[in-house]
């Protein structure tokens, strides 16, 4: 391990443990508040694992070898929770709950043998890495703390992505901030795996060496914007709230049954204008309205579903007529090119139009095979 990148590993310990401290004195304290007490020290424990095992200084403390892992495996709950705090309006309980517990448990109890053998035991193992490898328990222990931290960071982001409208996003430098931080996050996990599973002798280094630079990040980002974490929280909210009551007023099957009919039997997708807007209106919702209807309950945004539309009666067509040219069947269904039908054909079908026209007529005429 390069020398500068052991004291920058052994300096962003120290700064994790400081900001620590430094939240745990402050007041007045709230639940978010100690569980960003609990955030920092899992952190400083991890980068301090990190320091011993690049510099062999575990020689010295074979005992402490792998005691991080249990710490590591709740790093993934306190992170969802803490996070969580930004989109609740209200004072959640933030308090763990028992399944919080398990992958710390079951990591305890893979690598129970190795905790309660001896030092020279734990001391051979530790210096057999090099010639022997990572045990197959030692991975598994691994694995386990690792994808709690990897299922919280891809939960934080669907969470983000459900609450906040594209523009809104593109217009909040903070809430992208946050983003990219837990985008971080998850590429940290992602590299431990990979690097643990190849056998790489430096992955604990690269993945303590983002973590490090998070950190900074970090203390330089709430030196800079201390309000930064309540602007976000206000922004996720306000959208919260926002979304929630724009289909309040309205009865949601009636809707469902109104677009069917659009769809089915007057067949407006094959205008080929037809946009959000249009469309809203022969729905008599805003442009808000519908896109929240069709996002959330049809599962499709409105390019994806009104192209369900075109490309089911371009299939129907091809079937029926398998002489009829593919740009005229495009444009009779809505599209206006046929580049841009053969692309979203692709992306609902798997295949091209003239693949799926061929499959078509060997299902229908299969001696010609």
């Amino acid at each position: 391990m390069w020398d500068w990148n052991a004291k920058f590993i052994f300096f962003t310990a120290g700064l994790a443990f400081l900001f620590g401290i430094g939240d745990l004195i402050r007041s007045p304290k709230s639940q978010t508040s100690q569980i960003q007490v609990v955030l920092f020290f899992l952190a400083g424990i991890f980068q301090t694992h990190t320091y011993l095992t690049a510099t062999k200084y575990y020689v010295h403390f074979p005992n402490l070898y792998l005691l991080h892992l249990p710490f590591t495996a709740l790093f993934g709950p306190f992170l969802k929770r803490y996070f969580s705090e930004l989109w609740e309006d209200q004072n959640k309980d933030l308090r763990f709950r028992i399944w919080d517990w398990f992958p710390a448990i079951l990591v305890i109890l893979i690598l129970f043998n190795f905790y309660t053998s001896s030092s020279q035991n734990k001391l051979d193992i530790f210096l057999s890495y090099h010639e022997k490898g990572v045990p197959f328990s030692f991975k598994l222990a691994i694995c386990i703390a690792v994808t709690p931290i990897l299922y919280s960071g891809f939960y934080v982001f669907r969470q983000i992505s459900r609450y906040t409208r594209k523009e809104v996003f593109q217009s909040s430098a903070h809430l992208r901030l946050v983003v990219i931080v837990v985008g971080f996050g998850i590429l940290a996990s992602v590299v431990g795996l990979f690097t643990l599973f190849f056998h790489s002798t430096h992955g604990l280094d690269i993945v303590s060496t983002i973590i490090g630079f998070l950190l900074v990040w970090i203390y330089l980002l709430r030196q800079k914007s201390p309000e930064l974490w309540g602007e976000v929280k206000e922004i996720l909210i306000a959208e919260k709230k926002y979304q929630s009551n724009q289909l309040k007023q309205f009865d949601l099957k009636y809707l469902s049954e109104k677009l069917t009919n659009l769809m089915v039997s007057k067949k407006i997708y094959r205008d080929e204008a037809l946009n959000l807007s249009k469309l809203a209106k022969q729905m008599e919702l805003s442009e808000h309205q519908l896109s929240e209807f069709l996002n959330q309950h049809m599962g499709r945004n409105f390019f994806h579903f009104i192209n369900h539309y075109r490309i089911s009666e371009a299939k129907e067509l091809c079937a029926k007529d398998p002489t009829k040219n593919i740009l005229n069947i495009a444009l009779e269904v809505g599209f206006p090119s046929k580049s841009t039908f053969y692309d979203a054909f692709k992306r609902e079908v798997g295949i091209s139009p003239t693949e799926y026209r061929k499959h078509q007529k060997l299902a229908q005429n299969p001696k010609s095979k």
